[in-house]
């Protein structure tokens, strides 16, 4: 399965890497395209071959970010897997996204600029989110035409998995209340996100 980044050449990777700096620091308002090319130690001619607007930059960058942690997959990589398995492995690179301080320090960025910029919001939900959104509903069709789980709805059931993930110390993070836990704390959490996801609170 390809993906927007997979065919990135040393420098475009070069300029990616950089970027990522300059946004993280500055937002995707005041960032430039100078600025990118000088932390990244490029001309403009060869940034801008490669990546000819702001816009297709960040985008390239926040789907790097996605691709590097995982979340672009084919769907089929999981056939055979138990349920629970699938789950976890799919969770934990979720929550290792979506809790580290990059994602963390996007996030609030996006959402301090959405109102006089929503630009940016836009192009950051179209190259993460929903990507990674269709990447867990393709999975859950799957699961669901394989008769592994049983649904007429399988993306509200994609949606609900991601959503009991954005729980635990994730709302906490977003507003800077807590330190960022520990990888046994993220898998401990997302176990038993899973669990409760499977069986639901109901005894037996």
């Amino acid at each position: 399965m390809s993906s927007p980044t997979s065919s990135l050449d040393a420098k475009a990777e070069q300029i990616i890497t950089a970027a990522r700096e300059v946004f993280l620091e500055l937002g995707y308002a005041a960032a430039s395209m100078d600025q990118v090319a000088q932390q990244a130690r490029v001309s403009k001619t060869t940034l801008y071959t490669r990546f000819p607007s702001k816009e297709e930059l960040y985008t390239a960058v926040i789907s790097a970010e996605c691709e590097r942690r995982g979340l672009h997959f084919p769907p089929e990589m999981f056939d055979g897997v138990p349920l629970r398995d699938v789950l976890i492995q799919v969770g934990r690179r979720i929550v290792d996204l979506l809790w580290s301080e990059a994602a963390i320090r996007v996030h609030q960025s996006v959402v301090g600029e959405a109102t006089r910029m929503p630009v940016a919001a836009r192009l950051y939900y179209q190259a993460g989110p929903e990507l990674g959104i269709s990447s867990i509903v393709a999975l859950f069709t799957r699961l669901a035409d394989q008769g592994v789980i049983a649904t007429d709805d399988p993306a509200f059931v994609a949606k609900q998995f991601l959503a009991a993930l954005e729980g635990g110390a994730y709302c906490q993070l977003v507003l800077g209340l807590c330190p960022q836990p520990g990888e046994e704390e993220r898998y401990a959490f997302v176990e038993k996100a899973v669990d409760l996801f499977l069986r639901g609170p109901l005894p037996g």
